[in-house]
């Protein structure tokens, strides 16, 4: 079949979740014909690291760098109308300008989450642009990441009715146990990787770190990404009168990440929403003990290989902490279902349930 993408979130995101998918769907399909699908080219400036960085694929694409989202989504905008035939439509995001292009090809959307629509306040610029909704109404085939996100869906637009497929996101074949160490960071520690403001609420986590300190004295918080500690958090630091780099930052390669996940007495998740939840997975695949919130869709991806805290308990959490610190045997077991865990979600896996729904969309 032949598959129209388009170059929306390629020209949004340089790195981050959502392109990530539609990153690695793409190569799966240029990579493996017996998927059957054949990719239009995009023929577009964008911005995005993973794709810039697959030779293969930007020749397979037509794609290439531009100097910022500005001038990628200026390009998108005033470029004309595809209109080749093509079987499938399936848009990487949800500004206007999509709905219109290949008028009379079958329609795939993906939802990823709910969070605009669930927590109004995390709205950034870019959502007052989307039309989500019209997306939804207009498809004739919704792909959702977890059961979490359908439900979600389901229950925020009730009228939808199409077929819904979840297809699982997968974890790269770099996240593994079997890493060195990274010099760099302060150890032992516990991790949080990614962004850690608003609902992803990092906040929780450094408030049950500054219960449990006392009792760890050479036990660091390591937070690997999300940018430098805010206000907020550098005053609680400073108000705990917490040891000098007993807290820190680091913004590493991508290819030291999996070194981080790997090397860490236990990865926290506290997140009060997520859609799927991808750090989880890669911190299971390296070989991590996890905490997980018990909300949304991280029970749905972490099962029974993770622990468990009600979202915004910090002193649930800093008690869950305490218990894995002092109990090695568990922590090892966690690392063993968290390896099998993590088998569960493959790129490959990610790429055939789309083709499943192509298929079905086309009868």
């Amino acid at each position: 079949m032949r598959l129209s993408l388009d170059e929306q979130i390629f020209a949004v995101q340089r790195y981050g979740g959502i392109s990530r998918l539609f990153y690695e769907k793409a190569r799966a399909f240029s990579m493996n014909g017996e998927l059957g699908v054949d990719i239009e080219a995009l023929d577009a400036p964008i911005v995005n690291e993973y794709v810039l960085r697959d030779a293969d694929l930007v020749t397979r694409l037509q794609v290439r760098a531009t100097t910022g989202p500005y001038t990628a989504l200026a390009h998108y905008f005033t470029r004309l109308r595809r209109q080749s035939p093509v079987d499938v439509v399936h848009n990487t995001f949800y500004l206007p300008r999509g709905l219109s292009e290949h008028r009379g090809a079958k329609r795939v959307v993906t939802i990823y989450d709910m969070i605009p629509e669930l927590m109004p306040k995390t709205r950034r610029r870019l959502d007052f642009l989307t039309r989500k909704h019209a997306y939804i109404q207009q498809a004739d085939h919704i792909v959702c990441i977890s059961n979490s996100a359908r439900d979600d869906l389901l229950s925020i637009y009730p009228d939808v009715d199409v077929p819904v497929t979840i297809a699982y996101p997968g974890v790269s074949h770099a996240f593994h146990p079997d890493v060195p160490n990274i010099p760099e960071l302060p150890t032992p520690y516990i991790l949080h990787v990614g962004n850690r403001s608003h609902y992803k609420d990092g906040m929780t986590l450094l408030r049950a770190f500054v219960t449990i300190a006392g009792d760890f004295p050479s036990l660091k918080l390591v937070f690997v990404g999300g940018g430098a500690l805010s206000q907020e958090e550098r005053g609680l630091i400073a108000q705990a009168k917490l040891p000098s780099k007993s807290v820190s930052q680091h913004s590493l390669p991508d290819s030291q990440v999996p070194s981080a996940y790997a090397h860490a007495l236990v990865t926290v998740f506290p997140s009060r929403y997520e859609g799927f939840g991808l750090p989880a997975v890669e911190a299971m695949a390296a070989g991590s003990p996890l905490i997980l919130a018990n909300t949304s869709s991280l029970p749905e991806v972490g099962g029974d290989a993770a622990a468990y805290f009600a979202p915004g308990d910090h002193e649930t959490l800093g008690e869950l902490i305490v218990e894995l610190l002092n109990d090695e045997q568990r922590r090892l077991s966690m690392t063993m279902l968290g390896i099998e865990q993590a088998k569960k979600f493959t790129w490959t896996g990610y790429a055939q349930s789309n083709v499943e729904a192509y298929m079905k969309v086309l009868g």
